[in-house]
């Protein structure tokens, strides 16, 4: 799972002219039929007090999705999954700040869509 989440933010990194506009990210989760997935947004708006800020898309990438590996996450919980994905993102954006300009000076949370946001950076 920690590969794919990597490669496929890097992918948006790599593909995206970032409008200058945009504050914050989120990396929201949900649970498909199937599986779970998490998907990238950004906004012009970040308010720390009230999550409803990243209702506020004003960025959408192209590769905005991504279904996550099942068999890794199959007997987790949400928390358990929550946080094992916060991690697997703040790790890599903070060790590669200098190969993810997209992220650099942003705020960035993540949470499963219905709960909290848990800020990243």
């Amino acid at each position: 799972m920690e590969e794919e989440i990597r490669h496929w933010i890097q992918q948006i990194n790599d593909e995206t002219i970032l409008p200058s506009d945009i504050v914050a990210f989120n990396f929201g989760l949900f649970e498909s039929e199937e599986r779970y997935c998490i998907y990238l947004t950004g906004s012009k708006f970040y308010d720390e007090s009230d999550d409803d800020w990243a209702c506020d898309i004003d960025f959408e990438p192209n590769r905005k999705y991504l279904m996550l590996a099942s068999g890794s996450i199959q007997n987790m919980n949400w928390k358990e999954i929550l946080y094992k994905v916060k991690n697997i993102i703040f790790n890599f954006i903070t060790a590669n700040a200098d190969k993810l300009p997209l992220f650099v000076g942003k705020i960035v949370t993540i949470g499963f869509d219905d709960g909290d946001l848990v800020r990243i950076q």
